[in-house]
């Protein structure tokens, strides 16, 4: 993998020492991403075609909800480049937790209803309506940071969060498990963040509302 030379430089800077270990990290629609790791610390680098809604989705969450901490935005090879440094944590959907789906379920309902209740005054991402909330935008497994025995640690890929209607990640939070997990464990992490009870139907149709 070949970087753009100011972004070989920022990461350098961020790392420390003259060389990088690069790691190919996941592919999504949302981009490409690889660690990089120096002398003395890790970054990660996301490669997309239009990157600077989520840097400053992030830069905004800084301080409100636990981010990554930008380090810059690039342009190379015809894309953007978001350099940001490694946060703690264990991604929810990471089988090394050792975590049954169950909980699993819960933590991801319990820390959902967390960012949900996040003071979201002067928002300028989205639409402020009655009963919106500030969304991650994209509430799924690998999203979600944890330590500690499931202390909540962080959220990453945060280019769709804003000020939307709370079933928006709600649905993704139930899409998320039935495909890591399979069917079966929607109603633990609906009954985690508080929701109202739903039928069968209603929660596949919720499901079916995450638009992947």
């Amino acid at each position: 993998m070949r970087l753009p030379p100011a972004v070989r430089a920022a990461a350098l800077t961020a790392v420390g020492g003259n060389r990088l270990q690069k790691e190919f990290a996941w592919m999504s629609w949302a981009g490409t991403v690889w660690r990089l790791e120096g002398a003395s610390g890790v970054v990660y680098v996301k490669r997309a075609h239009h990157l600077e809604g989520e840097r400053d989705r992030t830069v905004w969450l800084a301080g409100r909800l636990p981010v990554p901490e930008v380090l810059g935005l690039f342009q190379g090879f015809g894309d953007d480049w978001l350099l940001t440094r490694a946060m703690p944590g264990t991604p929810l959907s990471d089988r090394s937790l050792g975590w049954e789906p169950s909980r699993v379920a819960r933590r991801l309902g319990e820390i959902l209803r967390e960012v949900h209740a996040t003071d979201a005054t002067g928002c300028p991402f989205g639409e402020r309506r009655p009963g919106y909330v500030l969304l991650h935008g994209d509430y799924c497994l690998p999203n979600v940071l944890v330590q500690d025995g499931g202390a909540f640690s962080g959220l990453i890929d945060v280019g769709g969060a804003g000020l939307g209607d709370p079933e928006d990640d709600l649905a993704a939070g139930v899409w998320t498990l039935q495909y890591n997990f399979g069917p079966g464990y929607a109603r633990e992490f609906l009954d985690a963040y508080g929701w109202p009870p739903m039928s069968d139907k209603a929660i596949e149709r919720l499901r079916r509302r995450y638009g992947r």
